[in-house]
């Protein structure tokens, strides 16, 4: 008898169902639960596997979906404060009949991102112990984004561009956080910036340049990076710094110190990677 197949999101059922799942398309479900559209997408630009990208596309489907509640919900907020004197600007725009109104949309939109997180965690473990039977479930109330948006994605320069970016943002971003502003709307960008460094930027150009060096190089580079060398010997550094700092210095935050170090030696190890690689190879990526 020939295997069942079902349209849709299901995956074959019968002998081949262990060969077809996967560890990380049943967890991918679980991380991203805590991690979000970051925590997806990062599984989603790494595996290799299809039934983990298909999981991990409906989930990081969800999670940008949740994003984009949050950056409206928080935005009107925002908009709303400062259009009526309590921000930084103190000027008063709207009128009393459409504030009443306005408040009324945002106080909706909060109520409705509060139920968010335990409709993902609801979600999340129902996507999770579908994916255990073989099955890769579309969360309900997410557009397929990654379907409809991934194809048309292209950055100019490729994986190299993240890894530049990283270049680019890194000083700028500490450099402002250990001597910019401590208070007003400066500082807040500052804090905001480093979270985006920490959550974002990094993790983007750490695979980045995974993909660069080990997918997408040309098979017949004359350069050949060694990546675990360029990743791992700053995770090493890494770690050493924070056993020195709780060890060694009256620190009350280890940890962060751990990441300003990782910071720092990912960005030389960043410089290096791109150096050899523009000195030894013209890639067609950046051909003009």
């Amino acid at each position: 008898m020939s295997p069942k197949h079902t349209h849709g999101s299901s995956t074959t059922e019968g002998p081949t169902l262990l060969e077809e799942r996967s560890i990380g398309g049943i967890f991918v479900h679980l991380v991203a639960i805590p991690t979000g559209a970051i925590g997806a997408g990062l599984v989603y630009l790494l595996s290799t596997n299809e039934f983990t990208r298909r999981n991990a596309r409906n989930a990081l489907d969800w999670h940008l979906t949740v994003l984009a509640v949050t950056v409206v919900t928080f935005g009107s907020l925002f908009t709303y404060a400062e259009l009526t004197g309590q921000g930084v600007t103190g000027v008063v725009v709207l009128s009393p009949p459409v504030t009443t109104v306005t408040v009324s949309v945002i106080s909706a939109l909060l109520f409705l991102w509060m139920l968010v997180p335990l409709w993902t965690f609801v979600v999340g473990c129902i996507a999770m112990g579908k994916a255990t039977f073989g099955t890769a479930w579309r969360y309900p109330l997410a557009p397929a984004v990654v379907d409809r948006f991934a194809s048309r994605v292209s950055l100019p320069g490729g994986w190299l561009l993240p890894i530049s970016g990283y270049v680019v943002v890194t000083p700028l971003t500490i450099g402002t956080a250990f001597f910019g502003p401590r208070a007003g709307v400066a500082f807040i960008g500052t804090v905001f910036g480093v979270i985006g460094l920490t959550l974002v930027v990094t993790p983007l150009a750490v695979v980045a340049m995974y993909l660069h060096g080990e997918r997408t190089r040309p098979a017949d580079a004359t350069w050949q990076p060694p990546i675990v060398a360029y990743i791992g010997a700053p995770t090493v550094v890494a770690v050493a710094g924070y056993v020195l700092s709780r060890t060694a210095t009256d620190s009350i935050n280890p940890a962060g110190d751990a990441t300003y170090v990782f910071f720092a030696a990912f960005w030389i190890s960043s410089v290096v990677y791109l150096i050899r690689w523009w000195t030894n190879e013209r890639p067609k990526e950046l051909a003009i």
